[in-house]
């Protein structure tokens, strides 16, 4: 790797500048002095090769904004081994910045329109006749007699009414036409609530018939069953209050009570919602949420 030129760091850039060459010229021929390629600064600057021959030859437009190009010629001074504040104090002077303002140029004279002159003075004539028109005006209406002023009209006051007073019958209220009618698909009949189907509840037939998965006791062992005619839970309770069984049925499952375990009370979310059959044979519903087993067996 390339290291940076010299011990202490010397102005000798100002002889290269002041023999011609200007300032792009002055770091090439500086840089070819030390015996440099422009590939050896880039690697030591890490700037690319492309910046640093623009900033050879001057061409600022491609390089990026002006605090970057500064910090470019800072850095290619220290390689080179010269004084990098005097160098960049050349650079500023040799390529100024353009955010100064602009000055005016000297020697000459801003000149106005002539006809400028003429229209204000006419504009200025105008308004003072104006002015002493309405004055002079004012001055000759002060002399005449002054106007009557005019008559107050009375205003009468509101006439106060004394016992009741007629009014019409009173009228129906205006149909309301901002509610447009239900639409009717043309030949649909509308379907009444009383010939709406049904369609989770199941009928109660005259014997047991599984119309759904079947819970508790096993078949043969215990006569009481009972059968969701419609989605409800169901919760079977120990006289501890020890929960045995706890489920939402849908329609057609059914639950068989073991009589064996005593005290059990059934406890349904509705008790339409269930139907009782003793020994296969239907005994109509539920009566109430809670129910002893050994009442329906009963």
């Amino acid at each position: 790797m390339v290291q940076a030129v010299g011990g202490e760091i010397s102005e000798g850039i100002v002889p290269f500048m002041s023999g011609g060459e200007g300032f792009g010229g002055a770091l090439r021929a500086l840089r070819e002095s030390r015996g440099l390629s422009l590939e050896d600064v880039a690697e030591v600057t890490r700037i690319r090769r492309a910046y640093l021959a623009a900033l050879e030859e001057m061409r600022l437009d491609q390089l990026p904004s002006r605090p970057f190009a500064i910090g470019y010629v800072r850095a290619y001074a220290q390689v080179l081994g010269v004084d990098p504040d005097a160098v960049v104090a050349k650079f500023k002077q040799c390529a100024p910045s353009d955010d100064a303002p602009l000055q005016a140029p000297t020697g000459v004279r801003r000149q106005r329109d002539p006809r400028l002159s003429v229209a204000a003075g006419a504009a200025g004539v105008v308004v003072t006749a104006v002015l002493i028109w309405n004055v002079a005006q004012h001055a000759v209406a002060g002399d005449g007699p002054a106007s009557p002023p005019a008559p107050v009209l009375a205003v009468a006051s509101p006439v106060a009414l004394h016992g009741p007073v007629p009014v019409g019958a009173a009228q129906p209220a205006p149909p309301e036409s901002d509610v447009p009618k239900p639409y009717i698909t043309p030949g649909l009949a509308p379907v009444s609530a009383s010939a709406a189907p049904q369609t989770d509840a199941i009928a109660e037939p005259a014997q047991f018939v599984a119309k759904g998965a079947v819970f508790g006791a096993p078949a043969g062992q215990s006569p009481v069953t009972l059968q969701a005619a419609k989605p409800a839970s169901l919760v079977v309770r120990g006289p501890d209050g020890t929960v045995y069984f706890a489920r939402q049925l849908a329609a057609g499952e059914s639950y068989r009570a073991p009589v064996a375990v005593k005290g059990l009370v059934v406890d349904v979310s509705e008790p339409q919602a269930f139907y009782v059959y003793l020994n296969g044979a239907a005994h109509g519903q539920l009566a109430a949420s809670q129910t002893p087993v050994e009442k329906l067996a009963s």
